[in-house]
């Protein structure tokens, strides 16, 4: 992938943790809380969070390679 689509993609996933993280946090103030669906939400959570150390590892090496 190229840098735009890299950014891109970058956002996208930080977008989706966002929600993820913003439907954790709904479902643990209910007053009876689903713990399979938390349980379910952190592992795509923890999916994202390793997906977007990916891509911010790929951009932290190709603008190592880029002379300025």
């Amino acid at each position: 992938m190229e840098g735009f689509e890299m950014i891109s993609r970058l956002k996208a996933l930080r977008n989706r943790h966002g929600i993820i993280q913003s439907r954790i946090q709904r479902e643990e103030m209910r007053p009876y809380p689903c713990s399979i669906r938390i349980m379910s939400m952190k592992r795509i959570r923890l999916h994202l969070r390793e997906e977007i150390q990916k891509v911010e590892e790929i951009l932290i090496r190709s603008t190592e390679k880029t002379p300025a």
